[in-house]
């Protein structure tokens, strides 16, 4: 705009110094003809005023054209100072944007470190965790195996006070049949010593959920827990003497009870073992085997009934028992039938700790007594 105005200040003055020189020759020239020459100068001056103004209007018209040509280069010379700005700012940008995912990434490590370190920590906890229970069932096992440890102790310590020993025994005087048995007294002092033991229960060391050929032939540790085997004692009891059975009972809170039945026969293996006869009961469990008098031994594998898997054991079953003292070692009262049981000692739903079984030939106890001494043991041959 400036430069327009210098433009028209210019012509502005071309066109006064050119208007004094017409006046000035109309004065010189024609003194005598001034009403004419007014008239003249008048309208030369209204030509020249149109002149003028059409001038000025060329004249804008050319700063006009000037102007925009000027604004195109002045576009053109904004684009290229502006692209190369423009690049460089992009390439600003673009480095602007690198350093801040770097930083965003440099944010983000602690937080990739903390994640690790949670996880790391979180390890070592399950790891301690693993170690504490391995701990812990480590301790329960050496706690078991203290308590069997124990049970074992005090039982072979009540054995040598019943006067336990281990002999070899041919009942019936079979060629190479002879075999150890245990003997032992009874713990009611009563009824004497010379018991043979087939069976005896008293720390749940040895499963007795076993095959029929097992329970025939027998199985444990004639030291522990043990059965003699159904072979065994079907020898021993049918060599030609009447035999007594007395079953010894021991619960968990260490209340102990007896069974004795006076006459005691069971069949061979062609009769699948069967109970034949238990004679008069006396004692103070109860008598929970008379309802499985007259039945066969059954196991898993070889059974009139489900009662063996059912009940997890090896038995004269009925349907299904008062009685079962080689069932699942249970430890004390249970939420379902099952375990060690004697129903008239301590019901169907208490599992017994300790079970004894023995027999012996038959003896008549006179029980006159002297002092509270047993007087007189007389033996039948």
């Amino acid at each position: 705009m400036a430069s327009s105005r210098a433009v028209a200040t210019v012509v502005l003055v071309i066109l006064a110094v050119a208007a004094g020189r017409c006046e000035a020759r109309f004065n010189v020239g024609r003194p005598f003809q001034a009403t004419a020459s007014t008239a003249e100068a008048t309208i030369n001056s209204a030509q020249l005023e149109l002149q003028i103004m059409e001038l000025k209007l060329h004249i804008d018209h050319s700063i006009e054209h000037l102007w925009s040509k000027f604004h195109a280069l002045l576009e053109e010379l904004l684009e290229e100072k502006v692209e190369p700005c423009g690049i460089e700012l992009r390439n600003d940008i673009e480095m602007l944007k690198k350093n801040l995912t770097l930083r965003s990434t440099e944010q983000e490590c602690p937080s990739d470190d903390l994640d690790r370190h949670r996880v790391e920590m979180l390890e070592e906890l399950k790891a301690v965790r693993e170690g504490q229970l391995q701990v812990s069932e480590r301790l329960a096992n050496v706690s078991a195996v203290r308590e069997v440890k124990v049970t074992r102790l005090e039982h072979q310590l009540r054995e040598i006070s019943l006067n336990a020993q281990l002999y070899m025994l041919n009942p019936d005087g079979k060629e190479n049949g002879s075999f150890f048995v245990k003997s032992s007294r009874a713990t009611n002092r009563a009824y004497g010593d010379d018991w043979i033991i087939f069976q005896q229960r008293y720390d749940g060391t040895v499963d007795f959920y076993r095959n029929w050929t097992e329970y025939r032939e027998g199985f444990g540790d004639l030291g522990g827990e043990f059965w003699l085997g159904l072979e065994k004692l079907y020898r021993i009891v049918s060599s030609g003497r009447a035999y007594e059975l007395m079953i010894e009972l021991e619960d968990f809170q260490g209340v102990t009870a007896y069974e004795h039945y006076s006459d005691f026969v069971i069949g061979d293996e062609t009769e699948n073992y069967m109970l034949k006869s238990l004679g008069k009961a006396s004692g103070t469990a109860g008598d929970s085997m008379v309802v499985h008098n007259g039945k066969d031994f059954s196991t898993y594998d070889h059974k009139t009934n489900d009662c063996p898997t059912f009940y997890h054991g090896a038995w004269w079953f009925t349907q299904c028992y008062d009685a079962h003292l080689n069932a699942k070692y249970l430890i004390g009262k249970q939420s379902k039938r099952g375990g060690n049981i004697w129903h008239t000692f301590r019901g169907s739903f208490e599992s017994l700790q300790a079970t004894k079984m023995m027999v012996r030939p038959l003896r008549i106890i006179d029980r006159v007594l002297t002092d509270q001494k047993l007087e007189k043991l007389i033996e039948i041959p």
